[in-house]
């Protein structure tokens, strides 16, 4: 049986890996969509509303989500939606609860549960925005965990990573040419994601005489920072920032690359790892929960110590010195992505959990009038027995 259509807002940065495939694949579907956006970047067929405004050093001040909450107000009275998809639990998903008027769910995608408040202002908070959503979707079990210590109810919580699409993100075909190693690096230049660790790791692989290239692919505002540490270094005739790439852009990088590498030192279900792994890329990133679940040290990758840089050093030489270590994780790594993370798949699953959150919705509104009309029987009753 076909089921119904469904009108979606989508509360989400617009430049976010999920933002895109998410729209299109519900649109696809036949659902119409709209994104609600605190990012300027447009999605091509999506209609995006752009309700941000960013620094010139292309930081969002934390301030704007409140500051926007009549204008996000205004476009979902004017959308009218059934369901609301708030991905980014500290930010989008504070102003879906913030505005809820249909049904909502709220999504978790790495370090977003905090919002620097003292004591356990942080847990009441992120609970206070799961109890106002229909449904908790986190991108990881150990987030889903995280939501729980929260006081979150398991039954709310489900776990659906984004996924890669095999199709797109493919091994490089044909025959590496000839060169230096090559680095990779598709993280955006945030405090989290430590870029400054990679660019240290490689002045001591230069130091020890190895021949590299890498590439930084994305901006943010330690960009800057980051580049001048690599000028400091001496490092500027091997290292390039490519800036914010296009994400049709990200497998033509991917097949040019030996390594991948990320610093991040916490994550939810790593995206780019995943990419990466589709590739057949060999994964060099930081020992954390989010990695450790994807990646065995030394055999399908390898995890180095957060913020320490010889370690990042010790780990791309690993790779690239050893051809066969790297083909054999690549014939391991494809795989378990396409049975575990295949994308399609997961965005059917968040096409079923917003149809379930609106069918818990309804169920809610329809038991409101009968839940006031026992209360007022309760009252015509305590009258007349006076």
């Amino acid at each position: 049986m076909d089921r119904e259509t469904m009108r979606v807002a989508l509360i989400a940065h617009s430049d976010s890996p999920w933002a895109p495939p998410y729209s299109r694949y519900l649109r696809d579907r036949g659902h119409p969509v709209i994104v609600i956006s605190f990012h300027p970047r447009q999605i091509p067929g999506i209609q995006v509303e752009y309700v941000g405004v960013e620094r010139a050093d292309g930081s969002l001040p934390k301030s704007i989500y409140l500051r926007r909450l009549p204008r996000v107000r205004q476009v979902l009275r004017r959308w009218r939606p059934d369901v609301v998809l708030a991905t980014y639990y500290r930010s989008n998903g504070l102003i879906g609860a913030l505005t809820k008027r249909s049904a909502l769910v709220v999504s978790s995608r790495g370090t977003d549960q905090t919002w620097g408040l003292p004591g356990c202002l942080n847990g009441r908070l992120a609970r206070w925005i799961g109890d106002r959503a229909e449904l908790v979707h986190t991108s990881s079990q150990a987030l889903a965990e995280s939501l729980m210590v929260s006081g979150i109810e398991p039954e709310k919580i489900v776990v659906i990573p984004l996924g890669v699409d095999s199709r797109e993100f493919t091994p490089r075909s044909g025959s590496r040419q000839p060169g230096p190693a090559r680095i990779l690096c598709t993280r955006k230049h945030y405090p989290i994601y430590d870029n400054d660790t990679i660019v240290r790791a490689l002045a001591i692989l230069q130091q020890e005489g190895l021949a590299f290239e890498c590439s930084f692919a994305g901006t943010g505002p330690t960009l800057e920072t980051t580049r001048r540490l690599a000028e400091d270094l001496g490092l500027s005739s091997r290292v390039r920032f490519l800036g914010e790439v296009e994400p049709t852009e990200v497998p033509g990088l991917l097949h040019w690359a030996d390594v991948y590498v990320s610093a991040a030192r916490s994550d939810g279900a790593p995206s780019s790892l995943f990419d990466a792994m589709s590739c057949g890329v060999f994964p060099v990133v930081s020992d954390i929960r989010a990695n450790r679940d994807w990646v065995v040290p030394g055999r399908t990758g390898y995890l180095c110590g957060v913020g320490r840089a010889i370690e990042w050093a010790d780990g791309i030489r690993f790779a690239w010195d050893d051809p066969v270590r790297r083909a054999t994780a690549a014939a391991i790594n494809r795989p378990l992505i396409q049975r575990n993370c295949d994308r399609v798949t997961g965005l059917g699953r968040i096409e079923d959990l917003l149809h379930r959150a609106l069918a818990l919705h309804r169920r809610h509104k329809d038991s409101r009038p009968r839940l006031d009309e026992q209360a007022s029987d309760g009252i015509s009753e305590a009258r007349t027995d006076r």
